[in-house]
């Protein structure tokens, strides 16, 4: 879609040229109208290029979240259960300790 505004947008300038060329009266209002149109279509062409790249770069950027978001959740488990073994070993040192006595 891009590449076809742009290439459009080409076409009308050369035909807007040869137009001219041709016409000798009124030139300079076709030549300012089809000046304006070409001018909107290759604007056109990359603002939408330029959409389109910040789409790609939000949909990247939420998958990046999401993944860090689940990589902090692992990491908050992992510590969770490495306190209940922590404290479940040093019951157990403790109960070991009192038997012993």
């Amino acid at each position: 879609m891009i590449i076809f505004l742009r290439i459009l947008s080409i076409l009308i300038l050369v035909s807007i040229s040869y137009l001219c060329y041709e016409l000798k009266d009124y030139k300079l209002i076709i030549f300012t109208c089809c000046g304006f149109i070409t001018g909107v279509l290759f604007t056109l062409s990359y603002v939408l290029d330029v959409a389109r790249k910040l789409k790609v770069y939000k949909r990247e950027f939420e998958k990046n979240s999401i993944n860090s978001d689940e990589s902090a959740s692992k990491v908050k488990v992992l510590e969770s259960k490495i306190e209940v073994l922590e404290k479940a070993l040093q019951d157990a040192l403790n109960n070991n300790s009192k038997n012993d006595l």
